[in-house]
C-alpha cells in the first residue's frame, strides 16, 4: 500500500471496484498555483502595493475556500479522522506533539493537546466552535501543553464557556491547576474535567448522541500506567485511537476499521487477532522513521499498516466498507 495522492483501502467483504480518491482537491490545486505565482511574482518585480493587494485577496480567496472545503469534514456522510500532530521520535518528550482529531455527528473531538495543535487546527480553518470535548489518552506535559490554546480558540467561537475535558484519574488535577492559574471556576467557564478510569475489558461511555458512541478504555499493559485509548463507534464504522499505549491489542479494538496509534522507535505495535482494518501509526515525524515503524508492525503482523502524517485525514462512508486516505 503506498501513500502517494491518496488511496482507498476495501476491508474483506466489501464493495469491489472502488476507485482511489484525489488526495489533491481544489483547494490545494489553488494553494499549489497560489503559490506559483507568489513566487513568479516576486521574481518579476511584482512588490508593489496593487500587486501585494492583489496577492493578499487571492490568499484570503484561498482561506475561504479551505473553509468551505473542510466543511465537508462535518458531513454526516462518513466517520472522519484527521492527523494534527505527531508523538516523539526520539525519548525526548520535547519533541511529542500528539494530537488526532476525530469528526462524527457533526461534532469534533481532539485526542491529546500536543505544541501545535490548536494551530494546526484553526490554520487549516477547521472551525474551533464545533469542538465537542478533548480525549486525552494520559495526562503528561507533552498530551496537554495545548490545552489553553485549544480552549481559547473554541471559547471564542461559541456560546458555551465550557470544555469538557476526558482522561485518565490524574486529568482532575490538571485541569484543576489551568483553571485556577487563568481564573476559571471550571463550572461556569474554563475546562471541566472527568475522569472516567475504565478498567481492562470495562470500556467506560463518554459520550453518545445522534448515532455516536465514544468509549474510554484500556488494556491490561496499560491499566497500571495511566493510559486510555477511545473508541468512536458511528452508525456501523469505527476508530480507535490509544495515543502511546499498547490498546491495539485490546479487546475494545476488536474489529475496529482503523487504529490510530504511536509506535516508539524499536517498539511495534505488539501483535494481535483483532482483525484490525488499518492501523495508522501516528508518531514518525519523518519518512524515514515512518517507514522503519511501518517495516516494525508488519514484521508483528500487521498486514494494513500506514505511516500517518500530519494533515492526513482518513474517511470511513457510511454507504460502504471502503477506507479513504488523503490530505486536508
Amino acid at each position: 500500500m503506498t501513500l502517494g495522492l491518496g488511496f482507498t483501502f476495501t476491508r474483506p467483504g466489501a464493495l469491489l471496484g472502488s476507485v482511489p480518491m484525489n488526495a489533491i482537491g481544489k483547494s490545494s490545486v489553488v494553494f499549489v498555483t497560489l503559490s506559483g505565482l507568489f513566487w513568479g511574482g516576486w521574481i518579476l518585480g511584482a512588490q508593489t502595493p496593487e500587486g501585494q493587494e492583489a496577492l493578499a485577496r487571492a490568499y484570503a480567496a484561498y482561506t475561504d475556500q479551505q473553509a468551505e472545503a473542510n466543511q465537508d469534514l462535518f458531513s454526516t456522510s462518513a466517520l472522519r479522522a484527521v492527523v494534527c500532530g505527531s508523538g516523539a521520535t526520539s525519548a525526548d518528550a520535547a519533541d511529542q506533539k500528539p494530537c488526532v482529531a476525530v469528526v462524527a455527528a457533526g461534532r469534533l473531538f481532539v485526542i491529546d493537546a500536543g505544541s501545535g495543535a490548536a494551530d494546526a487546527l484553526t490554520n487549516h480553518a477547521i472551525p474551533m466552535a464545533k469542538l465537542e470535548a478533548v480525549l486525552l489518552t494520559n495526562a503528561g506535559l507533552q498530551n496537554i501543553v495545548d490545552l489553553d490554546e485549544l480552549y481559547g480558540a473554541a471559547a471564542r467561537s461559541r456560546a458555551n464557556q465550557l470544555l469538557p475535558v476526558y482522561g485518565p484519574a490524574d486529568t482532575q488535577r490538571m485541569v484543576d491547576g489551568l483553571n485556577q492559574a487563568a481564573d476559571f471556576d471550571g463550572a461556569q467557564r474554563g475546562l471541566q474535567a472527568w475522569g472516567p478510569s475504565p478498567e481492562p475489558g470495562r470500556p467506560v461511555i463518554v459520550f453518545q448522541a445522534d448515532g455516536l458512541v465514544v468509549s474510554a478504555f484500556t488494556s491490561e499493559a496499560d491499566a497500571f500506567s495511566g493510559h486510555v485509548g477511545y473508541r468512536f463507534d458511528y452508525r456501523g464504522r469505527s476508530i480507535v485511537v490509544g495515543g502511546d499505549g499498547q490498546i491495539v491489542a485490546s479487546p475494545t479494538a476488536n474489529n475496529a476499521d482503523v487504529v490510530l496509534q504511536n509506535a516508539a522507535p524499536g517498539r511495534a505495535p505488539q501483535q494481535a487477532d483483532n482483525n484490525a482494518g488499518l492501523v495508522v501509526l501516528t508518531s514518525a515525524d519523518n519518512e524515514v522513521a515512518g517507514q522503519m515503524q511501518v517495516a516494525e508492525a508488519k514484521a508483528a503482523g500487521y498486514h494494513d499498516v500506514v505511516a500517518g502524517r500530519v494533515g492526513m485525514v482518513v474517511e470511513l462512508p457510511l454507504a460502504n466498507n471502503d477506507i479513504n486516505v488523503r490530505r486536508l
